[in-house]
């Protein structure tokens, strides 16, 4: 057992809400447009009128696709404007080439099992910021406009069709969009079981407690007790 010699406040309240608030999103919007896409329950008996069991995996999606914006968006200003070095994009340089260089390749490895010491950042290290960078900003954005687009086709001449409804013409029609759509969803729980395979390594290798981090908000540098 190791003793903590060092206790850092990483992740500000905000950053916690937004996480959680989003990881429940996500997974109230794959449940339910997975089950829009194929509907696997039986329509209730009666008029169809009547039957409102669609209706309301639609509106849970729909409801959860707002909260999911309203969230990116509270993210994004808290990234650019918020007074948290620790949230903010400053550090995540992809178009300079010293941001490929040794730190990224030793958190690559280390995650591969290519090497045995770990590599220690105190928030994001440069693999987990081009991970979110990849399926949480520019993922939550593809699917943000296109999901905005599909829901104006509802009401032509509306907000979400006059601003995003140029994405159905570029896709080739209602359908491809959809399907790409659909398709995109998938990458996300592609993204959480990396995201979760990384979180509980740190937690076991280098025992930074990033797991309790973002609940507490406190990760924790700890001294090896001598054999």
């Amino acid at each position: 057992m190791g003793r903590i010699i060092e206790e850092i406040y990483v992740w500000r309240l905000p950053v916690r809400f937004y996480h959680w608030i989003n990881a429940l999103c996500i997974v109230a919007l794959f449940v339910t447009g997975m089950y829009i896409a194929a509907p696997v329950l039986s329509p209730a008996p009666g008029e169809a009128v009547w039957s409102k069991g669609m209706g309301w995996w639609r509106y849970i999606h729909f409801s959860a696709a707002f909260l999911f914006i309203a969230n990116f968006l509270f993210r994004l200003y808290w990234a650019l404007f918020g007074d948290d070095k620790y949230a903010r994009f400053a550090g995540f340089r992809p178009w300079s080439p010293t941001w490929w260089g040794k730190p990224f390749r030793e958190q690559l490895e280390s995650y591969l099992f290519l090497r045995s010491d770990e590599p220690n950042y105190v928030a994001h290290n440069p693999v987990a910021a081009l991970a979110n960078f990849v399926f949480i900003f520019c993922g939550s954005t593809f699917m943000i406009f296109s999901g905005l687009a599909m829901y104006g086709e509802n009401n032509p001449g509306g907000f979400s069709n006059v601003w995003f409804g140029w994405l159905i013409p570029l896709f080739g029609g209602s359908y491809t969009l959809h399907f790409v759509h659909h398709l995109f969803a998938w990458t996300f729980p592609f993204y959480v079981i990396m995201h979760l395979y990384a979180v509980f390594r740190h937690d076991v290798v280098d025992r930074s407690s990033v797991t309790s981090s973002m609940i507490t908000g406190y990760k924790h540098k700890v001294e090896e007790a001598p054999e």
